[in-house]
């Protein structure tokens, strides 16, 4: 439990670990302006991080990631389009990513995965084939390099992007709201990290 925890923080809503290090988030702390904490595998050495621009409702810490160096935290209501944090184990070098086509509602963020070489970000949000048909983005750890993947078939509500994966050459995106076998039966999408060979299960 966090050492400063109080109610409404929702400290749990999203959890990731590595070989040496648990990442907590606590996305309703502080007004929603939200927080993570880091600990060691035994639950000792807390570390709390909040965002340098935190701000009222921007969810930091709805989703969080992990590797052997760096914590990555989504911020879905950050500047209303929605954000990823990337920092340090220790909580330092503060480094933000964004959708360059980013707009308010896209809850960028929603969902975070990585491999050992790339980041992959859902907005369920995003309405390129209709409200909420949803996007993910690929980028390598830097923040760069940025791929944008969108179903072939994308609809309004399929919320593609609420769920994510990655591994070291492919993305797998949730849309839990496609209508294929029936309202809301959910499907799944896996691509090539440059955002090719779409499959869809």
């Amino acid at each position: 439990t966090a050492s400063d925890g109080a109610g409404g923080d929702n400290f749990g809503q999203s959890v990731a670990m590595s070989d040496t290090h648990i990442v907590v988030g606590a996305f309703y702390d502080d007004n929603g302006r939200g927080s993570v904490y880091v600990y060691n595998t035994d639950g000792t050495g807390e570390q709390k991080i909040t965002a340098s621009d935190a701000a009222i409702n921007d969810n930091f810490g709805y989703r969080v990631a992990i590797n052997s160096t760096k914590i990555f935290v989504g911020a879905t209501g950050n500047d209303d389009a929605g954000s990823v944090y990337v920092y340090n184990l220790d909580g330092t070098g503060e480094q933000k990513i964004t959708a360059s086509d980013g707009a308010a509602g896209d809850a960028f963020g929603i969902s975070v995965a990585i491999s050992d070489t790339h980041i992959v970000v859902g907005a369920y949000g995003d309405d390129d084939s209709g409200s909420f048909s949803g996007s993910a983005y690929v980028y390598n750890l830097d923040g760069t390099g940025e791929v944008k993947l969108t179903a072939s078939d994308g609809a309004s509500n399929d919320q593609f992007g609420y769920s994510v994966a990655v591994s070291d050459t492919k993305v797998v995106v949730g849309a839990w709201y496609d209508d294929d076998a029936g309202n809301d039966s959910g499907s799944a999408y896996v691509y090539n990290l440059d955002g090719t060979g779409e499959v869809k299960i």
